[in-house]
């Protein structure tokens, strides 16, 4: 049979064990992180206005893309069409002179007759 020092060794190991248990258990833990610290605070006026404001910004700055974009597109409208004028100007001079115009390829033929 066990003796009252065995019994009493036993008593502490178990003592320890479920105290180291506990101690675990109950350790602290970081909050869990559910939304980014950066989201936006959708729940006072405060956090809806600066929302706003970022989004209109947003918007502006696309739009001036945009803006700049078609600008880009209509110069390069008008380049190709003085391109086009002065291809049929060389053509039309070298007819004239009695020379042989040459078609163009077959994959440009398209792009240059317009």
């Amino acid at each position: 049979m066990l003796t009252e020092s065995t019994t009493g060794l036993i008593a502490i190991l178990v003592g320890g064990a479920v105290s180291i248990a506990v101690a675990w258990i109950s350790r602290p833990r970081p909050a869990p992180a559910d939304a980014p610290d950066d989201a936006p605070d959708l729940t006072t006026i405060t956090g809806i206005a600066r929302v706003v404001a970022q989004q209109g910004e947003q918007l502006r700055e696309a739009e001036a893309r945009i803006q700049g974009l078609e600008i880009a597109r209509e110069a390069d409208g008008r380049v190709i069409r003085a391109l086009r004028r002065y291809v049929a100007q060389l053509q039309e001079a070298l007819r004239q002179l009695g020379t042989e115009v040459p078609e163009p390829a077959p994959d440009d033929a398209p792009l240059i007759k317009g």
